[in-house]
């Protein structure tokens, strides 16, 4: 578990940062920040809040495997709701991808590398409709 905790200084305005590594929820829910620029330090309480760990396969809420998943090219295709496959279907199905803005800002820099080639598009299509499937009562 990473307990991590960013806030500005009250002091002289500067971006205070702490960032802990525990093995189970600590009892007390609070921290000290030490400021860089003014070596004011302050107590700051927090909540443990869950991180998405996509790799996991599982909800970010509730820990609770995705149910929208399939096999694909050797990897896992999933999706977190309706939308979000609408998305990787659209992505998938266009036919010029055209790059805008920085490098890594965009919501395509963030797929993985596989999904992005043309050699699995046309089964990465085939797991979409896959998972469509599921989503018809």
């Amino acid at each position: 578990m990473v307990i991590s905790v960013r806030q500005r200084c009250g002091h002289c305005g500067r971006r205070m940062y702490v960032e802990r590594r525990a093995k189970a929820a600590p009892q007390h829910r609070f921290v000290t920040l030490h400021c860089d620029g003014c070596g004011t330090a302050t107590n700051v309480s927090y909540e443990l809040r869950p991180v998405m760990v996509p790799a996991a396969l599982v909800d970010n809420c509730f820990g609770l495997p995705l149910w929208l998943q399939t096999p694909c090219a050797g990897h896992t295709l999933w999706a977190f709701n309706p939308r979000h496959l609408a998305y990787l279907k659209e992505f998938l199905q266009a036919g010029l991808r055209e790059r805008h803005g920085t490098a890594n800002a965009s919501v395509v820099s963030r797929l993985p590398g596989w999904l992005k080639q043309a050699k699995h598009r046309g089964e990465a299509l085939r797991a979409v409709e896959r998972l469509e499937r599921l989503l018809v009562p």
